[in-house]
């Protein structure tokens, strides 16, 4: 599904080579991206999976040096946009803590593996590629620090506490705090899969403290599909096809909904015709969807009927909410002092997950942006903001108005007045556009440019022109192709007008996560 690497042991020319051998050159065989980084349409969804390649030209493939096409993360959302040495610029512009979750979507990776489009790496189990990944973020912890000159010298720190974090940062380093964000966690499924044991609260327990164990301090009960403890995010579209792929169940959604603030479970359903709502969340399946590893197409076809029939409009939600095991989590969650990530939650899962965090005040996380109208910020929680794209000459704070909007309203509960970023890149969701050029999309002329060379806020440090290889990068009429531009995304807002006192909230959001974090743990002692 995704290409390239944050760091190889050979260098970058292994990171980040060209994408030919599994995109081809006009970076057809890129399915995925081709469906999530354009409008796609039912029909030419079942076509492209049928043979198994876009049904035009979508990328070119070539990587390091000359990087024609990627990275970039806004229109390219299978390439690597997190390479260490670009992670490093974001840290030189003022990065401080850093979450990485372990992700990723076990029927993506069937899909492209089953067809035969990619080979199989090691497993497209869920939690396999978790257990890969935080090993790898341990691998690439040793890697910066040989870099710099031995262990514990290198810029990019693994902690698992408010404690250790605290004193990464006060040494000017990157504190990293790991955390898990997908579908299938702990490998509790909602439709009982053959090898796998039942999910039990004592099971739950083991795996809990396995992964407590191994440094992981943030969880998302649920992702994009159904599971053993909520109904998925609600994410409509090419996801209402995965969860049928991943349960066997029909879509699940209601008229019926609660009206809860929610970022995904909302409006109208894509596959009208897959909507068969049910009683029992829990209930049999009424599709075998079991085949769908070794021939995904022709479990697929039986059902390109249905899913070509007209969407349904309308305020529709998910008509399930958390299970009985899905509110042990939470509370086992708590107990521990850990990190409750609760933006994939759907609407009725939202609703009572809120109401547990409110009995013991335990502060939350919504770091994809969905604060519930401030009910996060009274529980102590953080959420996260963004900066706007377009200036106006007429506004000089328009670029930060979100922002500021977001801190006047963690104000008016009391919180720490701070909001960071939540780009999720690499994880299959769009960056910043640039604001200049034939790729804005602003509504009037932009003025004030980003310059070189700039300082970084704190004024310690000097920007010069960026470069990929050979290739010139110009933040203004490209974006922010990668993390490493964060500093000009922040230099942008400056031009457009926002002064250092309105980004102040930018750089205090390390100090309110930690706060957040410290909550955590004293309600999960019971303080």
């Amino acid at each position: 599904i995704f290409h390239g690497a944050p760091f190889h042991r050979l260098g970058v020319e292994h990171a980040l080579a060209s994408c030919e051998p599994f995109h081809e050159a006009d970076g057809r065989r890129d399915v995925v991206g081709y469906a999530l980084d354009g409008d796609l349409d039912p029909e030419g969804l079942i076509a492209s999976l049928a043979q198994g390649r876009a049904p035009e030209f979508s990328h070119h493939a070539d990587g390091y040096p000359t990087f024609t096409d990627w990275p970039n993360t806004w229109n390219s959302l299978t390439h690597q946009a997190m390479y260490y040495r670009w992670l490093e610029r974001a840290w030189l512009g003022g990065l401080r803590l850093f979450v990485q979750h372990a992700t990723g979507n076990s029927v993506l990776c069937e899909l492209v593996t089953g067809a035969g489009w990619q080979r199989v790496r090691y497993d497209c189990n869920d939690m396999v590629s978790v257990d890969r990944q935080i090993a790898e973020a341990r691998n690439m912890e040793r890697y910066i620090d040989a870099q710099a000159g031995g262990p514990g010298k290198g810029f990019f720190r693994i902690v698992e506490s408010p404690a250790e974090a605290r004193a990464v940062i006060a040494e000017g380093k990157l504190a990293v705090l790991l955390g898990i964000e997908i579908s299938n966690v702990f490998d509790c499924f909602v439709t009982p899969r053959e090898g796998f044991p039942t999910c039990t609260p004592e099971l739950l327990r083991e795996k809990l403290d396995r992964y407590h164990g191994l440094g992981v301090r943030a969880v998302f009960p649920v992702h994009k599909y159904d599971n053993g403890f909520s109904a998925g995010d609600g994410h409509r579209g090419i996801i209402e096809i995965g969860n049928l792929i991943n349960s066997g169940h029909w879509s699940n959604f209601t008229l019926d909904c609660p009206g809860v603030p929610i970022t995904f479970d909302k409006g109208d359903v894509q596959f009208g015709g897959a909507n068969q709502p049910r009683e029992d969340y829990l209930s049999p399946p009424p599709n075998d969807t079991s085949r769908f590893v070794n021939n995904p197409i022709a479990t697929l076809l039986p059902f390109a009927g249905t899913l070509q029939e007209p969407p349904l409009r309308g305020a529709y939600c998910q008509n399930a909410g958390l299970t009985a095991l899905g509110e042990t989590l939470l509370e086992e969650l708590m107990d521990r002092g850990m990190i409750v990530e609760v933006d994939h939650l759907p609407q009725r899962s939202a609703e009572r997950a809120y109401a547990l965090l409110g009995e013991r005040a335990y502060p939350p996380a919504a770091t994809h942006g969905n604060n519930k109208g401030g009910l996060t910020y009274a529980l102590g929680g953080i959420s996260n903001g963004s900066l706007g794209r377009c200036a106006d000459a007429a506004d000089p704070q328009a670029m930060v108005r979100g922002l500021l909007g977001r801190v006047g309203l963690i104000a008016a509960q009391g919180g720490y007045p701070a909001e960071g970023f939540g780009f999720d890149l690499n994880g299959l969701a769009h960056g910043p556009r640039p604001r200049f050029g034939d790729d804005a999309r602003c509504g009037q002329p932009q003025e004030n440019p980003v310059q070189y060379p700039f300082t970084s806020v704190a004024g310690d440090v000097t920007f010069t022109e960026p470069r990929l290889g050979e290739k010139d990068v110009d933040f203004n009429t490209q974006g922010m192709l990668h993390i490493g531009l964060l500093p000009e995304l922040i230099e942008d807002a400056r031009r457009g007008g926002a002064t250092d006192a309105d980004l102040e909230p930018l750089f205090r959001s390390a100090e309110g996560y930690l706060r957040m974090w410290e909550l955590a743990e004293r309600r999960g002692r019971g303080e």
